[in-house]
């Protein structure tokens, strides 16, 4: 018998959210928007939210280092993954890097050779031919592929891009005879001419094909606001860029959710969860799993026909991976089976992954996040003790509480604002925004509801400021 140990093969779990911004054409036309630098920054460390795809020895590669102590509280919990980083903005004696340089898809950070991969915890180091996890593709995936030479096969960036968009999914929807709300616009001048349409039966959506969570959407409920629109738009085709856009009427929804699937490269398809979606203005705040009799209604809809003819063409189209497909049921009880179709990994999947390590101990999560502003001198250590000194940190696998999520997300601006200032780039400190990703795991909806408001309770005591 040999002495020899069997080669686990490990998994490489990392990727840049929001990658929608990454797949856009430049030359596209904008819809006006107000820039946060605060979220972008946000954003760029949400990558530590993947660490619910890990297992014992795969690899989480964040951007920014974890902090130890909610590491150390989520291996205490069961979720045990080697983590490596690239920057540590804790660290006054490591450069604070250019802001170009650090909003870098996270793959060209890896095969970065000017830097080297920052293990956050001994362990052997990361080997050639390992699996890799992408959040999402991007253009510098092939990259990091050629240079880490994953076992596993990942669709084409052409492929990925065209899927994603929200042009595709409006064709599918016409290939696969469902019902078809949008209509596809390429011009400001055809905006205006089938916006006077809609506008004669309500207000409707003004859709970025690659707009993503509220951002890149916009409400249109008047010809005045059309018209504001329209000449934003054509200052930047005179410019020689060109438009393209989805139109739809507001649709009077009653509920949101998301069907999360995997497709093999074979076509295969897997269910993997079916979430309820918590949004607020048109924007993502949070995921809890649909029970059976949401399920079932969505049986008795012929929701799951529909879905499975759309990952048919998806397949047939080249992908091949995680997606997630979002959906609403609107106040008359009418299923719209796709509103967008998302070729990637997402929120609702990473609460889907939640549950699994919950469901043993017969729990469920919910995952939301609150937007902050922090006080002077905030520390993420102290919150993880207060929560547990107030008894509603969960500290054991099939207790209730609050599971905090990510570090970085809520230091991530308190660490730049403050080496800025110690560098001398900036000079008056303006309070940090940060936003607090947390799995709620409670008995029922009452009571996850009610750990919500003790967390607020405890985040305004500790002087942080709510925004949401």
């Amino acid at each position: 018998m040999s002495t020899h140990k069997a080669r686990v093969i490990s998994t490489t779990v990392m990727g840049t959210f929001d990658p929608e911004t990454r797949w856009r054409d430049p030359n596209l036309t904008r819809l006006p928007a107000m820039p946060d630098k605060n979220r972008e920054a946000i954003v760029l460390c949400m990558d530590e939210l993947l660490f619910p795809f890990c297992g014992p020895d795969d690899i989480l590669y964040s951007r920014c280092k974890l902090d130890p102590v909610l590491q150390e509280y989520l291996n205490g919990l069961g979720f045990s993954f080697r983590s490596h980083y690239h920057y540590d903005l804790n660290d006054p004696n490591e450069p604070l890097p250019e802001p170009d340089i650090f909003k870098r898809c996270i793959f060209r950070h890896a095969v970065d050779p000017a830097r080297h991969l920052q293990p956050m915890n001994k362990g052997r180091p990361v080997a050639d031919f390992g699996w890799l996890s992408p959040y999402a593709i991007t253009a510098d995936t092939e990259a990091y592929q050629q240079a880490a030479r994953p076992l596993n096969p990942l669709p084409a960036l052409e492929t990925v891009i065209r899927v994603n968009s929200k042009l595709y999914h409006n064709r599918l929807l016409w290939r696969i005879g469902a019902k078809c709300w949008g209509t596809e616009v390429n011009s400001a001048a055809e905006i205006e001419e089938t916006g006077n349409l809609l506008l004669k039966r309500g207000p409707y959506l003004l859709k970025d094909p690659f707009g993503v969570s509220g951002k890149g959407n916009l409400l249109i409920d008047s010809e005045v606001m059309q018209r504001r629109i329209m000449s934003h738009l054509n200052q930047q085709e005179n410019s020689g860029m060109y438009s393209q856009f989805l139109l739809e009427p507001l649709l009077h929804k009653e509920t949101d959710f998301s069907s999360h699937w995997f497709i093999r490269v074979s076509g295969e398809k897997e269910l993997l969860s079916i979430q309820r979606m918590i949004n607020h203005q048109q924007n993502y705040s949070g995921s809890i799993q649909a029970d059976q009799a949401f399920i079932h209604l969505l049986e008795k809809a012929d929701y799951f026909a529909v879905i499975e003819n759309a990952l048919r063409l998806l397949a047939e189209d080249g992908y091949f991976g995680f997606v997630c497909i979002d959906s609403m049921i609107l106040k008359g009880g009418e299923v719209v089976p796709i509103v967008e179709i998302n070729a990637r990994k997402s929120m609702g999947l990473i609460n889907a992954y939640l549950d699994k390590h919950w469901g043993p101990y017969g729990c469920t999560s919910w995952l939301t996040f609150l937007s902050l502003g922090l006080p002077d001198g905030f520390a993420f250590g102290r919150l993880l003790h207060i929560l547990r000194e107030s008894n509603l940190l969960l500290t054991a696998p099939g207790s209730y509480g609050i599971v905090p999520l990510s570090s970085n997300t809520v230091m991530v601006n308190e660490f730049l604002i403050r080496r800025r200032i110690a560098d001398g780039i900036q000079i008056k400190p303006i309070m940090p925004k940060g936003r607090l990703y947390v799995s709620i795991v409670g008995r029922d909806d009452e009571h996850r509801s009610e750990l919500l408001q003790d967390l607020r309770q405890v985040l305004a005591d500790l002087s942080i400021k709510l925004y949401n």
